[in-house]
């Protein structure tokens, strides 16, 4: 395939571009995307993508920086769940996967663990049963859930 541009040489180069939903596609040779290439980065610069960013978040009641905790993989105090709450989450699910407990529970919380279980399954069941427009079954649904809560 030839350069869509200089009509000479060979394209090596697929570039995509996709503005306000509009998809263009460019088969280039590597001169004339150099030439290419300045141009974007002369009127978008990447360096831009990354100033709004805040990436030392700080936990307000110990002061420990992510950066800080990525290094030493401890966190200060509680409140770094927090503080850390979303890049946390990530961290946990990329080592086990998911981020639901599925071990060992205590003996003698387990029928409190088991209520807590219960209600979020019955909150979710409620949930889907209001999308589908069953609204007998989430009344049901509801008066389990306040049940369940009002034993807790």
């Amino acid at each position: 395939m030839l350069c869509e541009s200089c009509k000479k040489r060979q394209a090596t180069l697929h570039y995509t571009s996709v503005i306000n939903g509009v998809v263009e596609e460019y088969h280039l040779c590597e001169v004339c995307a150099a030439g290419i290439q300045k141009g974007i980065m002369e009127n978008f610069p990447v360096h831009k993508l990354f100033e709004g960013l805040n990436l030392d978040v700080k936990c307000p009641n110990c002061s420990l920086s992510y950066e800080k905790f990525r290094a030493t993989g401890k966190l200060g105090c509680s409140e770094c769940y927090d503080a850390f709450g979303v890049e946390l989450k990530s961290v946990i699910k990329g080592i086990h996967g998911h981020t639901k407990h599925s071990g060992k529970m205590p003996k003698r919380g387990i029928t409190r663990i088991k209520k807590e279980i219960n209600i979020e399954e019955l909150t979710e069941q409620l949930e889907d049963a209001v999308k589908l427009e069953e609204f007998e079954k989430a009344a049901d649904l509801r008066d389990e859930i306040k049940r369940l809560k009002s034993n807790l």
